[in-house]
């Protein structure tokens, strides 16, 4: 079970100040609002503050007597308060309770005449600043002097270990044995909590934390290292996890890594069993009578077949799983599925003329690798590539119809067979179709015969990738567990799938080439039709962005320049903008699903994982 701790997600003092935030721009649509300094680290937050023209700033002579002013949770020194009044400028105070307590103290305990240490951590800035920066923030001990012989004054808030302050002053008396030492400490309350809770849990329950903070293992900044952490763990379904929130954790940010966490759990699992039976699944399409080439050919198919991502693989176990969670019949389906899945790859990489897929040479690639020479016989190089094609088309049908049989031989028994088999030619014919568009608009596009058009991707998206990625396997694994999908549940994976494609198309032009496992040129040089081209070929850089667009053999900085344009046209920004309203609308039509919350949460997981993955 995954468990969200219900005091969880932002800390008070933070909520406070966004709820003034939002209430005031509310209240005040013809005003300018600055906040006085940064005082969130969440960057999810401050981009939509900035996209409500809410500005950030360190400076205060910007904020005139026409604009309102809010002083973040952390407070403002004694000076800075002084010139807002003298200015007349209007301002809104929403510091800290916990901070406001700390801040009346120090001041009462400060004077120039004592030596002020600040320990360390991300409020020491904000600490110094109240004093106006007459404290010494500590990073070393050893560096302190105090040739005066002043009293010192040590400081921190936020969360540190009583027995570091113990070793702080005992440093010093050793150091500065005629010195009157104090110490002004403060912890945060919201963080002191998180560790209690973690320290009550932790013989129980594995913790993870969805935002970095001090002493907290299992930390996250961002969702990407969260997935990678998760997938590399020994993490399993069967395990009770609590989330925690640290102080810059909103509870929606919470629950994402909850459904976050239930798909990955369960995609581990899944993978882990994919992988431990690959091989068997492998040995399956080889026939000690073949012949020696037709052998050779089934090892690089089977040696294709290996190690890729298997969501769809996963999906199909996940439709199962979700139609019958009793059943679990879901292998050999899969296993059919990955292999179609890797023979239309081998088709399209003859029709992109790749030379990578998965890390690894394609199947014409290697050919080539392997019989052209330095012969300068053009017939014999000319030849030579017919082979390697040739084989590619030869390798691709041969895995169509190994998959096919293997569905026939695992499921003629079973009562939705003819279903089951009906709906997987339907996956395979709707694909070719949106292979079909796919590779007839880059042409006639390129020459002139044709305008791509915005509905155009999205056919391509709906056929090419929703059925094949998303609708296909998981309808399949819902046939498989005995029921039909009905169309509110299509209309979400429809999307999800067009979701998953945009998110592709953003990767692989931005993405590198480590994660990809293949070059991050290659939509450029097949002159591909996505959503950043159809809407810059409407804008003023049209003629600038195809000078480059289509070209073979794109070099670092022709992609650089591909990248800018894309940004400069505002393509890069309509084309995440898109991507950001379909997730809002399809988190909304997951919620109207005649399923279970356990069940939702693993579509919504899946969701998130395509959107937040890096290849």
């Amino acid at each position: 079970m995954i468990f969200i701790q219900n005091d969880s997600g932002i800390c008070q003092g933070l909520k406070d100040t966004l709820n003034i935030i939002y209430e005031t721009y509310e209240n005040n649509p013809d005003k300018k609002i600055y906040i006085y300094n940064n005082f969130i680290n969440n960057r999810k937050v401050i981009n939509e503050l900035n996209d409500l023209d809410i500005e950030f700033i360190d400076d205060l002579s910007i904020v005139t007597k026409e604009d309102i002013l809010i002083i973040n949770t952390y407070g403002i020194s004694q000076s800075e308060l002084t010139y807002l009044k003298s200015n007349d400028i209007r301002y809104i105070d929403t510091t800290c309770k916990s901070l406001k307590t700390f801040k009346k103290e120090l001041l009462s305990n400060y004077n120039k005449d004592k030596l002020i240490l600040i320990i360390n951590n991300e409020y020491s800035t904000i600490i110094n600043n109240w004093i106006d920066n007459n404290g010494i923030i500590i990073n070393n001990i050893d560096n302190i002097y105090n040739d005066n012989n002043k009293p010192i004054l040590i400081v921190s808030y936020g969360n540190i270990k009583l027995e570091i302050i113990n070793d702080i002053e005992n440093i010093l008396k050793n150091k500065f044995p005629n010195t009157s030492i104090q110490s002004l400490i403060y912890n945060c309350q919201y963080l002191k909590r998180v560790n209690e809770l973690i320290n009550e849990n932790r013989l129980t329950t594995k913790i993870i934390v969805s935002q970095k903070e001090e002493d907290i293992n299992n930390s996250f900044n961002n969702i990407p290292s969260f997935i990678k952490y998760v997938l590399q763990s020994n993490l399993k379904v069967s395990d009770d996890i609590t989330l925690i929130g640290s102080v810059n954790t909103t509870i929606k940010e919470l629950y994402n890594y909850k459904y976050l966490l239930s798909f990955l759990l369960f995609y581990k699992d899944k993978l882990e069993i994919f992988k431990n039976n690959q091989d068997k699944f492998n040995a399956f399409l080889k026939n000690e009578n073949d012949n020696n080439l037709v052998s050779k050919v089934i090892n690089d198919i089977s040696y294709l077949n290996q190690d890729g991502k298997y969501i769809r693989g996963t999906l199909i176990s996940l439709g199962e799983y979700i139609s019958n969670p009793l059943k679990e019949d879901y292998l050999p389906l899969a296993y059919a599925y990955e292999l179609f899945q890797t023979s239309i790859l081998i088709h399209d990489d003859i029709i992109d003329n790749a030379k990578l897929r998965r890390g690894k040479s394609t199947i014409p690639h290697k050919i080539c690798e392997e019989y052209l020479n330095n012969k300068n016989d053009k017939i014999y190089h000319n030849d030579t590539l017919s082979l390697a094609n040739s084989i590619g088309i030869c390798a691709g049908d041969l895995g169509f119809y190994l998959a096919n049989k293997n569905i026939i031989l695992n499921y003629h028994n079973h009562p939705k067979f003819k279903d089951i088999l009906n709906y997987y030619n339907d996956i395979v014919i709707k694909t070719i179709k949106g292979e079909i568009i796919d590779v007839y608009i880059p042409f006639l596009n390129k020459y002139n015969y044709y305008k791509t058009k915005e509905s155009d991707i999205l056919d391509i998206y709906h056929l090419k990738t929703s059925y094949y990625t998303i609708i296909g396997p998981f309808t399949l694994g819902y046939l498989l567990g005995g029921k039909k999908v009905d169309s509110k549940l299509t209309d979400v994976l429809n999307k999800i799938g067009i979701a998953f494609q945009i998110k592709d198309d953003i990767l692989g032009i931005y993405g590198s080439v480590n994660s990809l496992g293949k070059p991050n040129t290659l939509d450029i040089e097949e002159f591909k039709q996505t959503l950043l081209y159809s809407y810059i070929i409407n804008t003023p850089y049209k003629q600038e962005f195809l000078k480059i667009y289509g070209k073979k053999k794109i070099n670092t900085k022709e992609l650089s320049k591909i990248r800018n344009l894309l940004y400069v046209s505002d393509s890069y920004d309509y084309v995440n903008n898109y991507l950001n309203d379909l997730y809002s609308e399809i988190l909304d039509n997951i919620n109207e699903l005649e399923l279970s919350e356990d069940n939702k949460d693993l579509i919504r997981g899946l969701l998130i994982y395509i959107l937040e993955r890096e290849k």
